[in-house]
């Protein structure tokens, strides 16, 4: 064991004092970084300023991860203030027609009424939320479903048989709300005959609104549970191979790979771009694999976002590189289902709207929102509640009725249906808060801005100065969404009102600003959403 000079001092231990000559040069060393800090100070560095800025600029990166940036000059107007300058000569990514969309289990297909278009409010609540996406598959399509028109013996694993009935409800909400489908098929349960059948019923009964079919769900997940351990990628390619081949003998379009964690994306990629319409991943924001213990604080922290984005970057380059788009044909804020006082409170809404946003000024194409069509917080057959669903029934005798709630997250899916269509535009945005914003040149030429403010409820509210080129004069519309706290689920409100009881909605009237010299002045109260509409 060798032992230490007695003369040498050593930070941290017990018992030693340190040597004259150090403690001279630390206090000369000291002096000399004050007196560079007050010199810094005086000529306006950054830490003149009162409260820390950040200066974010919201474009359409080739890269989904954000690069950093020197900080900003102080904010005018203070601490609680914000500086968003909008760019109309920037234009980036598109905002499509159907980017948002909801993701069903393929057993809910057997639940009636459920996809009635008729009986119960599912028809105008997706009608509130303009033209979406239906995505129908997950976990339940490899476990429980079985495509079986011909009522032949059922197998032990089959416990929702499947048949014309099923697709003929869903061919009809589609039809009637203009709300495209994407169908998934059984692949662990691999069987060529019935996919094609499958496949071409489907084709008949919705026709053009069938965007495409996926061979099924999260098939990484397969080794171990569906699959030996030792089935892999190659595996996987080849049962693909058989499903899809069923599926474009139908004249169907197919999609995939619809893995998770970003596992298979490039390979598949590069290995089956050309057999198709485009790719899909299923991510979920946070994880309770990594932690069980998330909060709504974490769920809207900047962090959180950050790293969305920067999960993003890998799949979109991949669909990039083929010419492909890409869609999270299921997603939510925490996996599993979801976290009570997180997934299904008034910060989820504010959450989705800045989720949905961030991801698609990146350049994906769309969402899906994993959700259910039964009772609220109730288990399903797979035991899982999904707390985190947009849409459920208050109770067994409304799901019945097919009379369906709206929860927190829909509240946010019906703001970003607000911003409509069109092309983002780059944004800027000087603040010590956490304030995100996001511009559209929508299709009608209105220019519209979100900002986003996840901050609690009880935060100091932040003056917005929103410069977006418009002329001095011109009139600008403010709708906004609100809430009593982050972790409550009560008293949401979208431009003061909420959505009716049969699925409608109609607005309160829509605040009115104009602008100056310097842009739209409003203010933005903590753990709130402001949409500006300027023509």
């Amino acid at each position: 064991m060798s032992v230490q000079p007695p003369e040498v001092f050593i930070p941290g231990r017990p018992g030693r004092t340190p040597p004259l000559w150090l403690i001279a040069a630390v206090i000369v060393l000291t002096l000399l970084c004050t007196s560079a800090a007050a010199a810094w100070g005086s000529l306006g560095g950054p830490e003149a300023a009162a409260l820390p800025a950040r200066r974010l600029t919201h474009s359409a990166p080739a890269s989904a991860s954000p690069s950093p940036s020197r900080t900003p000059p102080a904010i005018p107007g203070g601490a609680d203030a914000a500086v968003v300058a909008v760019d109309r000569n920037a234009p980036g990514n598109p905002l499509p027609a159907n980017a948002l969309g909801l993701s069903y289990e393929a057993d809910q297909l057997a639940v009636a009424p459920g996809f009635d278009p008729v009986q119960g409010n599912l028809k105008n609540l997706l009608h509130t939320l303009g033209t979406g996406n239906l995505k129908v598959g997950a976990n339940a399509v490899d476990s429980y479903v079985l495509w079986n028109p011909n009522n032949d013996p059922v197998p032990s694993w089959a416990k929702t048989p499947i048949g014309p009935a099923e697709i003929d409800r869903l061919a009809a909400l589609s039809a009637a709300t203009g709300w495209p489908v994407e169908l998934a098929v059984n692949l662990a349960h691999l069987d060529e005959a019935r996919i094609a059948d499958e496949a071409r019923y489907a084709a008949t009964r919705l026709g053009p609104h069938l965007l495409a079919m996926e061979c099924g769900n999260e098939p990484n997940g397969y080794p171990g549970r569906v699959r030996d351990g030792g089935w892999g990628y190659q595996q996987y390619l080849s049962d693909f191979d058989t499903c899809a081949r069923a599926i474009s003998g139908a004249g169907v379009r197919v999609a995939g790979p619809n893995t998770y964690n970003n596992t298979w994306i490039d390979e598949f990629a590069r290995d089956r771009h050309a057999k198709v319409a485009y790719l899909t991943d299923q991510p979920y924001s946070l994880s309770q694999h990594n932690s069980p213990g998330h909060t709504v604080e974490e769920l809207l922290s900047p962090n959180n976002a950050r790293d969305d984005l920067q999960n993003l970057g890998q799949p979109l380059a991949a669909a990039r590189k083929y010419g492909l788009a890409l869609r999270h044909d299921e997603t939510n804020s925490v996996n599993l289902g979801g976290l009570p006082g997180v997934s299904n409170v008034y910060g989820a809404a504010l959450w989705g709207v800045d989720y949905s946003l961030m991801l698609l000024q990146a350049g994906l194409s769309g969402l899906n929102f994993h959700g259910t069509i039964g009772v609220c917080d109730q288990p399903e057959q797979d035991m899982n509640v999904r707390v985190y669903t947009p849409l459920c029934a208050a109770t067994e005798e409304d799901r019945r009725a097919g009379r369906l709630t709206p929860r927190p997250l829909y509240y946010g899916m019906l703001m970003v249906a607000l911003m409509g269509t069109g092309t983002f535009l780059r944004t800027t945005v000087n603040t010590g808060h956490n304030l995100t914003t996001y511009a559209v040149h929508g299709s009608d030429g209105k220019t519209r801005v979100m900002l986003v403010n996840k901050e609690a409820t009880t935060a100091a509210p932040v003056t917005v100065t929103l410069s977006t080129g418009a002329a001095p004069g011109a009139k600008a519309s403010v709708i906004r969404l609100a809430g009593t706290a982050l972790n409550s689920p009560a008293n949401i409100t979208v431009a003061g009102a909420t959505v009716r009881p049969d699925g409608t909605f109609v607005q309160g009237p829509a605040e009115s600003a104009t602008t100056t010299t310097a842009g739209v002045t409003l203010t933005v109260p903590g753990g709130s959403a402001a949409l500006i509409t300027l023509a």
